[in-house]
């Protein structure tokens, strides 16, 4: 497959992440040549900078496993769950997020379930399914992402049926939807990604509208969206991940555009972009960047769901000390369509 045949089936598959992740499932590996191998078949990739940080957790979507790392050269990688394992399996695991405890949280798109455990170990491993999921497991594709607040509360995205959901706890006490089809004002097409900052408000990747929007609560209240079909100055071609740094500033993985965009505000100020489309795991170069996340220092994360099958970390927005990691395959080191990360 050349260059060429690779952006053709981009702009196919564009419009419809979990196409594409597919695509990258069925085709990637095989573009690499890669194995599954054990961690102690090879030697860890260099981080480049030589420098660690915060353990990395990825929701590792068609290994249907959760992988969690100490740095960029995979120190300390750690897996749990396949889709054919009798106890904490998963199939199609999409969002993940750390609460204040250090819990993790998870979203699968085939059982339409929430997960919640202490640890990696699967240690009081805790699910939760709205009432109504089991009638539409017929929707294979319908993912969530999801994001916990300063309280504990939960919050997921349903993109199918195009709204959000926040609940108390996950035995899903209070919960309360909002959102509806449509581009309106609270309205959404195929939410992905959503986080809280510490004032409460939501910001949510609103996939297919090509937006990304802010509001005060789960009423709507103080509604501003962002955002419009293209590739320049404050427009999106499907924004998936979306993230918040230290100073408040947002983070967004512009998923059709292969870029990572960083604005001061929800007006767009100081729009600033990095990247564009490549396979190659050089500086700059992204394919379908689709979850984000921002650690304490500033450095960014991304996933790319995608034949790229690994992940990029850069110091900034400049893309300086641009790191990459993984590959397609089973084993140490690699990932089969990489989404949801977060960092702690």
């Amino acid at each position: 497959m050349n260059h060429q045949d690779s952006k053709d089936t981009k702009e196919r598959t564009r419009r419809n992440p979990a196409l594409l992740c597919v695509f990258a499932v069925l085709v990637g590996p095989a573009l690499c040549g890669c194995r599954g191998t054990a961690e102690s078949d090879i030697e860890p990739p260099s981080d480049g900078a030589g420098r660690k940080g915060p353990r990395v957790y990825v929701a590792d979507w068609a290994n249907h496993r959760l992988v969690q790392m100490s740095d960029m050269r995979g120190t300390g990688w750690t897996t749990l769950g396949d889709s054919a394992a009798s106890q904490h399996a998963f199939r199609f695991p999409v969002g993940i997020c750390l609460d204040s405890t250090g819990r993790i949280y998870v979203t699968e798109q085939y059982h339409h379930r929430i997960v919640q455990m202490d640890d990696m170990l699967g240690t009081n491993w805790t699910s939760y399914m709205p009432p109504d999921a089991a009638a539409k497991r017929v929707n294979k594709y319908a993912g969530s992402w999801i994001c916990v607040d300063r309280a504990g509360r939960i919050y997921v995205t349903y993109d199918g049926e195009h709204r959000i959901v926040r609940m108390d706890d996950i035995r899903g006490k209070n919960p309360v939807a909002f959102g509806c089809e449509g581009s309106g004002e609270g309205q959404f097409h195929y939410p992905a990604g959503i986080a809280v900052d510490d004032a409460g408000r939501i910001y949510v990747a609103d996939f297919d509208n090509f937006r990304i929007v802010r509001f005060d609560d789960m009423q709507g209240t103080n509604w501003v969206a962002l955002g419009c079909y293209g590739s320049g100055d404050r427009q999106f071609i499907n924004p998936c991940g979306i993230a918040l740094d230290q100073q408040g500033r947002i983070y967004v993985a512009d998923q059709g555009n292969d870029r990572i965009v960083r604005i001061d505000d929800m007006q767009g100020t100081s729009w600033t972009a990095i990247g564009s489309f490549g396979i190659e795991p050089k500086p700059g170069q992204l394919y379908a960047p689709t979850g984000i996340a921002v650690d304490r220092q500033g450095r960014i994360y991304v996933t790319q769901c995608s034949s790229n099958h690994r992940l990029v970390r850069m110091d900034d927005i400049t893309g300086a000390n641009w790191i990459v990691f993984g590959s397609g395959g089973t084993g140490y080191g690699q990932f089969a369509s990489p989404m949801g990360i977060c960092v702690r």
